[in-house]
């Protein structure tokens, strides 16, 4: 069997025994998690007397029912339709369905699937290259999403010669894709991209990827646009982009204020057919009016008795980044917490977020289709993210309704292909035809869109999710991967001063680095002091006088007559610097010698 991608890892060399773990790992999450649905496809059901979203009508359904034969719906009938003979009834007068949902940009790690499942999102398209086997399996498995893929990036570079790049985009078909996820779009890979979009358009397949110029991108072939910032830097004068890539600006989104030129922008991306996905959780969930209520949310679910294998790290990053704000200025690490900043640097920042949200309302004003995918994992806990995602949507101004719409039609329009040649989606929506996908609520989500979690049943190709978490569902015999963006131990490569004579009041220390954050804490000798962050790159502290008012014992010296100078070495005192969570952790020490008086 070839490797499961995102499997478990084994270190041979650390223990003997470690490759026998590892595989008996991943049987077990193998055995639990394509384990069959808690009813096995093949018989009629008729969910009768619910309100019906079905993810293409503009409106509700009211008081139908929904006759699901095997792992199909074979038709939406109204209220009071006869039951076919032998089926079985459920009613569920007072309740909504939707389609199961669809979170369209996942970065997948095998532990994720209950997760999904649990908050409604019965399938993912991954930016990766998955198993083929395992993509297999997902479908019928009771305890994964539908797991659809793009085969990971095409690695084409910007000098490969037209005929070369060709040649490459054969080799990704040969992985069967779903769609297809590019190299970024800048100055430099634009003629290779174009070549590129050829090439898999003329295969059949929809682009999607980052863009720093989007409109050129479009123009050369992107379909959907993966974050706003594609748009902003190409309003940008010459000199502001400059002066942003040199780290002078918190952010781009405080340049989003030319709306002739943006509403232009917009206009020509729609009519080109092109989707945005603005992973507004992932870059702005530390400023949504609900940071707090979604990191209780995040919280209630990593913290689960049952759900015991969550990482730790990943566990502490997601919910910090409820409080944090991602920064692009060299005058701050990438992700500061809010709370932290000056008042007219955060002012900053939510003036850009404003300008994000109107960017968006008026994107889906104007007829452009929105994607909900959340970036995850660095965008979230799994499934929950695109739950937060759709409910920023709407804090931007899109209705429930188009919320609803970008986690399930218009995601699944991704793996139509170009113009939809690859025929239409099996899932994203309740229509005959289409898989037996579907999340009944207690609550109307058009109503309010948070409603889309009162979540009762999920049911995934016809047969019902058995929700909840399986502590055996996955065992990590290596550390998790970090989220992007995470903060790690800093780096100090100098001290000023090096030396002080004993007795010397006390005295500013200039400690240099990288690394550093506004959450810092410099330790002396094993002990926090005040710590005044300059920027990454520079921290300081007041080393107190009674540190160095006498040198103390010197361990260079041997026994013998006394001597006023330090013939081998001084005493020292230690210093380091350490990053809290999430990850982070302690630097290198370095030591500030005390000379004898």
């Amino acid at each position: 069997m070839k490797p499961i991608t995102g499997g478990p890892s084994v270190n041979v060399f650390d223990d003997p025994f470690a490759s026998l773990r590892g595989v008996i790992a991943l049987g077990l999450w193998l055995a639990i998690s394509t384990a069959p649905a808690q009813e096995a496809p093949g018989r009629a059901l008729l969910l009768t007397g619910a309100t019906v979203i079905d993810g293409v009508t503009d409106g509700p359904l009211l008081e139908r029912s929904l006759l699901i034969e095997g792992n199909t719906i074979s038709a939406i009938l109204p209220a009071g339709s006869p039951a076919p003979a032998g089926a079985e009834i459920i009613n569920l007068n007072g309740r909504y369905v939707i389609p199961g949902l669809i979170d369209s940009h996942v970065h997948w790690l095998d532990w994720m699937g209950e997760l999904f499942l649990n908050h409604g999102v019965t399938s993912i398209i991954a930016m990766a290259d998955i198993d083929p086997e395992l993509r297999a399996r997902s479908q019928r498995a009771g305890r994964l999403p539908r797991i659809y893929h793009s085969g990971a990036r095409i690695p084409f570079s910007p000098g490969d010669r037209p005929e070369r790049i060709r040649q490459i985009v054969q080799e990704w078909l040969a992985k069967e894709p779903d769609m297809a996820h590019f190299p970024d779009y800048n100055d430099a890979s634009g003629d290779a991209f174009a070549v590129a979009a050829q090439a898999v358009h003329r295969a059949g397949f929809l682009i999607f990827g980052h863009a720093e110029n989007a409109p050129d991108a479009i123009s050369d072939g992107m379909d959907a646009v993966e974050h706003v910032w594609g748009f902003t830097q190409a309003a940008m004068s010459a000199e502001h982009l400059e002066a942003f890539r040199q780290g002078e600006y918190l952010t781009w989104a405080t340049f989003m204020t030319d709306w002739v030129a943006l509403n232009e922008m917009i206009e020509d991306a729609i009519e080109a057919g092109a989707y945005l996905n603005p992973t507004l959780l992932y870059e702005w969930g530390g400023m949504s009016e609900n940071a707090s209520e979604q990191e209780l949310d995040d919280y209630r679910v990593i913290s689960d008795s049952d759900l015991v294998y969550f990482p730790e790290n990943i566990a502490e990053s997601v919910l910090a980044k409820h409080r944090q704000i991602k920064n692009f200025s060299r005058r701050y690490e990438n992700l500061p917490f809010v709370k932290y900043l000056p008042e007219a640097d955060r002012a900053q920042f939510e003036a850009g977020f404003q300008n994000v949200l109107e960017f968006i309302a008026r994107y889906a004003r104007a007829g452009g289709k929105i994607l909900a995918g959340t970036d995850t994992i660095s965008g979230g806990v799994p499934g929950l993210s695109l739950q937060h995602e759709m409910q920023m949507l709407v804090e931007a101004g899109l209705t429930p309704l188009q919320a609803l719409k970008s986690a399930t039609r218009w995601s699944a329009e991704l793996l139509e292909g170009k113009d939809g040649v690859r025929g239409p989606a099996s899932i994203g929506s309740l229509e005959p035809g289409k898989r037996a996908d579907l999340v009944v609520l207690a609550a109307d989500p058009l109503s309010e869109i948070a409603n889309a979690l009162e979540i009762e049943r999920v049911m995934k190709d016809g047969a019902w999710v058995d929700l909840g978490y399986t502590p055996e569902y996955y065992t990590f015999t290596s550390p998790s991967r970090s989220v992007a963006g995470a903060t790690f131990a800093p780096v100090i490569s100098s001290v000023t001063p090096a030396a002080l004579d004993a007795g010397t009041g006390t005295t500013r220390v200039v400690l240099e680095g990288s690394g550093f954050l506004l959450t810092s804490l410099i330790r002396v000798n094993g002990v926090s002091v005040e710590t005044i962050v300059t920027n990454p790159r520079r921290v300081e502290f007041d080393l107190p006088a009674e540190l160095v008012a006498s040198p103390g014992p010197d361990p260079y010296r041997a026994p013998g007559p006394q001597q006023t100078i330090g013939i081998v070495g001084n005493r020292s005192i230690e210093i380091h610097v350490f990053n809290p969570p999430p990850e982070g952790g302690a630097s290198n020490s370095v030591h500030l010698l005390v000379r004898p008086n």
